[in-house]
């Protein structure tokens, strides 16, 4: 046994390489690519994330799990009876697709990594990289539908190489109106979305499904990442009598449509926002209105799972962020940690770390317990992905004198049973 030693439309395959991963051709141009000679004593592994730029809020947790894995993996890795020296290569996209294929072809062609990670929604330019020259890789935080549509796959085909493990977007809807439904809330809901791969799939799966269940749209279409001012949106919302208002939006945006909305006197009972919400920061630019502000939940301090490689809990992982850092704990750090967690186990399960076909093959075969929950590609229905658990959430206010000023708590678990219910979801007008 091996351990570890402590201390849209579908775009083609030509279309994603002449467009999302330009800047990785680009880049290599009079560049020739060099590949470090190979050690067969160290694994190299790549690691990807958004460290800075407009969705900076994923990676923010990032850099202290990683410093956490590389002090775990210090004295290295023992695999089939010998022992590894491992070296992690972080890099930051900085929110930027060209920039992911240009981090690809680096880490890929010119570092010669044994497996890349990446925590990175725009992952699919270093991914088609890894695709293309036999390198195993593993992605999180972006939903299946869009990792398969951004290349032109689907569940039945996969990729050769690249996998994922999120949740999906029709369990996001699915949690949406049933959160809704369950309110009483009167069905007539305001929509924007960030003009992005996630909010136009977004958009349309929550149309169809607010046509379905019987619910009013007053649509506020996408918007660019430079717009400043929602008064628009904020009109049509008034106008058309919207007593709930969703879509995708990042938190500097959020905030700014907030304000007008509150100055153009727009009532409603709920504000239900992928992205912006999923972090602190998003509620408490709010001030004293962040409370009863809802969302998704995909990882949570109270959850019944622990780390295959620590032993944490859940609670005890967020804990030690909060201690080392004075930052709350966020969402996206339980899937930082997660991808290690099937890295490290995939390298061991393989039987030799350097055998590029064998470490995907091992992913392929992997069912693992993690901090996030279980992990099963062995499992799972779709080529490439495991499937994992959303719920829904909201945010109350701390007691007074708290460190921080709310928490998030699980409201309604539509597509999750297994994870339970935290308190009831309650109309804005409750926390005012």
């Amino acid at each position: 046994m091996s351990t570890i030693k402590s201390g849209g439309p579908v775009a083609s395959r030509r279309q994603v390489i002449k467009g999302l991963a330009y800047g990785g051709a680009a880049a290599a141009i009079g560049m020739p690519h060099i590949a470090r000679a190979q050690d067969n004593d160290t694994i190299r592994i790549g690691y990807i994330d958004q460290f800075t730029g407009i969705r900076a809020n994923f990676g923010e947790t990032a850099p202290w799990v990683v410093d956490q894995m590389e002090a775990l993996l210090a004295d290295g890795i023992e695999i089939g009876g010998k022992t590894y020296n491992v070296e992690i290569l972080r890099r930051d996209s900085q929110s930027d697709p060209n920039r992911m294929g240009s981090l690809g072809n680096e880490l890929v062609l010119r570092e010669n990594v044994d497996l890349l990670l990446v925590a990175d929604g725009l992952a699919a330019p270093a991914l088609e990289i890894c695709d293309q020259n036999g390198t195993p890789a593993i992605s999180t935080i972006l939903q299946w539908e869009p990792f398969y549509a951004a290349r032109g796959s689907n569940p039945e085909t996969g990729y050769p190489w690249s996998f994922l493990f999120f949740w999906s977007g029709g369990d996001i809807i699915k949690n949406y109106v049933g959160m809704w439904d369950a309110s009483g809330i009167d069905k007539v809901v305001g929509t924007f979305y960030e003009d992005n791969d996630f909010g136009r799939g977004f958009s349309a799966g929550m149309t169809d499904s607010l046509k379905a269940g019987g619910y009013t749209e007053v649509p506020g279409g996408l918007f660019k990442e430079q717009v400043d001012d929602f008064s628009n949106q904020v009109a049509a919302f008034r106008d058309g009598g919207a007593k709930i208002v969703t879509g995708l939006v990042f938190p500097q945006h959020l905030a700014t449509f907030y304000g007008q909305a509150l100055q153009a006197g727009l009532e409603l009972d709920a504000v239900t926002i992928a992205a912006a919400f999923v972090f602190p920061s998003g509620v408490e630019v709010l001030g004293d209105r962040g409370a009863g502000m809802s969302t998704e939940i995909w990882f949570n301090r109270q959850l019944p799972f622990k780390s295959s490689l620590t032993g944490e809990t859940a609670d005890a992982f967020c804990g030690a962020y909060e201690e080392a850092t004075g930052r709350q704990w966020a969402q996206p750090m339980g899937y930082h940690h997660a991808i290690w967690e099937v890295a490290l186990a995939a390298l061991k399960a393989s039987g030799d770390p350097k055998d590029r076909a064998a470490v995907r093959d091992a992913i392929a075969g992997l069912e693992l317990d993690t901090i996030i929950g279980k992990v099963d590609f062995k499992n799972s229905t779709m080529k490439s992905v495991a499937n994992t658990w959303v719920t829904m959430g909201q945010w109350h206010a701390n007691p007074e004198g708290s460190k921080f000023p709310y928490e998030l708590y699980v409201t309604n678990n539509v597509t999750a049973p297994e994870v339970p219910v935290q308190k009831e979801f309650l109309p804005l007008s409750a926390f005012r």
